[in-house]
C-alpha cells in the first residue's frame, strides 16, 4: 500500500512539474512584446461605400457614386432643365433641380428615428483579422457617415477590443482623419481614453466646419474672389500627367485673366440670382428632407450655428433623430476637455491642421482660413486666425504681450488653442492631402517619449507644405511669390510671381497718379 502511495505521489508530482513547465507558454500565449501597440486608422467621410439593394441586379452605389448614375438622373431631368432655360422659368428650374437631387441622393435619407432604409447598407465594413501590426500598417475603421456618431463610438469600442485581443496588446494608437475626429469625439465622451496611448487628429472638424453651419442655416453665396482663389489653391494638387507644370501654370493664368476680365464676377452674379430664385424650393423639397435627416452631417455644425440650424432645417423637437443629433452636441462640447484629460494621463496627443487655403466658395464666411474644407479655428480647437491669405489685424498683433505661439507669417496665434503645446499648423496644406513630411511627424509622435511643438527640431509648430517635393519645412515668414520662385523654380511659380507683380503694380497706380498730381499741383 505504501509503495502504491509512493508511486501515485510520484506520478502526481510529475504531472505537476509537467504542467509547471508549460505555464510560461500559457502565460505568454496571445501576448506581444514588440513594444509598439497597433494603430487604428479612423477614416474620413465616405470611407466606405453606401449601397442600395446590395447583391442584387439593381445594386447601386449611393455614395462614391458612379458618373453613369448621375448622368442617367441628369438625363431624366434634362427636359425640364431645357424648358426652364429657354423660358427663363425659375419655378421649372427649381423642379428640375429637386428632381435631380432627389433621384441622385434621396435614398441616403434616414427616417424620423435616424435609421437607414433596410435596403440601403454598407456591406463592406472592415473587421480586424490580421495579427500583423507596426509603424507601417494599421487597422482601418470605416463607418456609414450618415448615421449617429455615438453608434460609431460603440462599434469603435468593440473594434479596439478586438484589435487588442488579436495583437496581444493592452493599448492602441488612434489616428483620425477628417470626420474620423467626429467619431473620436463621440468615443472619448462615452468610453474615455483607457487603453489608448496615442491620439492623432488630422484635419478634423472637432468643433465643426463653417460650410456645414452656413449651409444648414441657408447661407449660400458665390463670391468671385473666393472661387478664383479656390481654383488657384487646388491647381498644384491636380494630376495632369505630361507637361504637368505647364498645364498648372496655364490654368493659374487663365483663372486670373478670367477674374480680371470680370467673367467670373458675371458667372457668380448669375449664380446668386439663380440661388435666390430657386434656393428656397430646393432646400425645402430636396436638401432638408435628405441631409437634414443625417446625424453624421449634423455633427459638422459648429455650436455658434446650431440653434439657427435647428430652426432652419426643421429638426423635430423630439424623437430618435432629435435625440441622436443632440447627443453628439455633448461630445463636441467636451472634446477639448477630454483630450486634455487624456494628455494629463500620459496619452500622446497630436492635433494637426492646415491653413491659408481658400475654403469652399459657396458660403458667406468664405474669408475664413482653412485647409479648403475645415476651418483652422475649428480644427485647432480655438486658434485665433487672420482671414485667408491675410495676417492678423495690426490692432490684435499690437495688443499681444506674448508671441511664443505666433506664427512667423503672423497669420495664426496658437496661444488661444485648447491644447496649444500639441497643435501643429501647416500652411498651404489641402485637406488631408498625403505628405511624406507629415507622415514623418506622425511617426515621431508615435515613437517618441515626449510630444509637443517644442520636442521635434525639424517639426516646429508652424510648417509649410511642399507638394512638389512631398514634404514640409518650417514657416519662416509671410508667403512670398518671389521667394517661392527662388526656392522652387517652375513655370507655375513663375506665373504666380508674374501675376503677383502685376497685381501689386495695378494696386500702386492710384498712389502713383496721386503723387504725380501733387508734383504738378
Amino acid at each position: 500500500m505504501t509503495t502504491i502511495c509512493k508511486k501515485c505521489c510520484s506520478l502526481f508530482l510529475c504531472a505537476v512539474l509537467l504542467c509547471c513547465a508549460f505555464v510560461p507558454a500559457f502565460a505568454s500565449d496571445g501576448r506581444c512584446d514588440c513594444g509598439f501597440s497597433p494603430i487604428i486608422y479612423v477614416g474620413p467621410l465616405g470611407c466606405t461605400p453606401i449601397v442600395r439593394d446590395a447583391g442584387t441586379d439593381g445594386e447601386q452605389a449611393l455614395w462614391k457614386i458612379d458618373a453613369g448614375f448621375l448622368l442617367s438622373n441628369l438625363k431624366d431631368a434634362m427636359p425640364k432643365l431645357t424648358r426652364a432655360i429657354l423660358t427663363r422659368d425659375a419655378q421649372l428650374l427649381a423642379d428640375a433641380l429637386v428632381q435631380f437631387v432627389c433621384a441622385s441622393f434621396g435614398d441616403l435619407a434616414l427616417d424620423s428615428d435616424g435609421n437607414s432604409k433596410e435596403n440601403v447598407t454598407t456591406p463592406e465594413l472592415n473587421v480586424p483579422q490580421e495579427e500583423r501590426h507596426g509603424i507601417d500598417c494599421d487597422y482601418y475603421f470605416d463607418y456609414d457617415f450618415r448615421l449617429d456618431p455615438c453608434a460609431h463610438a460603440d462599434r469603435l469600442h468593440a473594434f479596439i477590443e478586438q484589435v487588442k485581443t488579436l495583437t496581444g496588446h493592452d493599448s492602441v494608437k488612434l489616428k483620425c482623419s477628417s470626420m474620423g475626429g467626429v467619431v473620436l469625439s463621440a468615443y472619448l465622451n462615452k468610453y474615455g481614453h483607457d487603453g489608448i496611448d496615442v491620439i492623432i487628429c488630422r484635419c478634423c472638424p472637432l468643433w465643426g466646419t463653417a460650410v456645414a453651419g452656413e449651409a444648414f442655416c441657408g447661407k449660400l453665396e458665390l463670391n468671385p474672389t473666393a472661387i478664383t482663389r479656390y481654383g488657384e489653391d487646388a491647381i498644384p494638387f491636380l494630376d495632369t500627367g505630361f507637361a504637368d507644370d505647364f498645364i498648372e501654370g496655364s490654368l493659374y493664368a487663365l483663372l486670373d485673366v478670367l477674374k480680371g476680365a470680370g467673367l467670373i464676377d458675371g458667372i457668380c452674379a448669375l449664380g446668386d440670382r439663380i440661388i435666390r430664385s430657386v434656393g428656397d424650393k430646393v432646400f425645402r423639397e430636396a436638401l432638408i428632407p435628405i441631409f437634414g435627416t443625417l446625424p453624421g452631417i449634423w455633427a459638422f455644425v459648429p455650436e455658434s450655428y446650431f440653434a439657427d440650424a435647428v430652426q432652419f432645417m426643421g429638426l423635430p423637437a423630439q424623437g430618435g433623430l432629435h435625440d441622436k443629433v443632440f447627443a453628439y452636441r455633448h461630445a463636441m462640447a467636451n472634446i477639448a476637455a477630454n483630450l486634455q484629460s487624456a494628455r494629463e494621463d500620459g496619452v500622446k496627443v497630436c492635433i494637426i491642421c492646415g491653413y491659408n487655403v481658400q475654403r469652399t466658395p459657396l458660403v458667406t464666411l468664405w474669408r475664413s482660413t482653412s485647409d479648403g474644407t475645415v476651418d483652422t479655428k475649428y480644427a485647432s480647437l480655438g486658434a485665433t486666425c487672420g482671414d485667408v491669405k491675410e495676417p492678423l489685424d495690426e490692432s490684435y498683433l499690437n495688443a499681444m504681450r506674448e508671441r511664443t505661439y505666433l506664427s512667423p507669417d503672423r497669420m495664426i496665434d496658437a496661444s488661444t488653442c485648447a491644447l496649444a503645446d500639441c497643435t501643429w499648423f501647416v500652411r498651404d496644406w489641402l485637406h488631408c492631402n498625403g505628405n511624406a513630411g507629415i507622415d514623418k511627424l506622425f511617426e515621431l509622435v508615435m515613437t517618441s517619449g515626449e510630444v509637443s511643438v517644442r520636442a521635434f527640431t525639424a517639426f516646429p509648430q508652424f510648417l509649410e507644405a511642399d507638394d512638389d517635393r512631398d514634404t514640409v519645412y518650417p514657416v519662416t515668414g509671410a508667403p512670398d511669390a518671389a521667394q517661392r520662385l527662388k526656392e522652387r523654380p517652375s513655370y507655375l511659380n513663375w506665373i504666380r510671381y508674374l501675376f503677383s507683380f502685376l497685381k501689386r503694380f495695378w494696386q500702386s497706380l492710384p498712389r502713383l497718379f496721386q503723387s504725380a498730381q501733387r508734383l504738378h499741383g
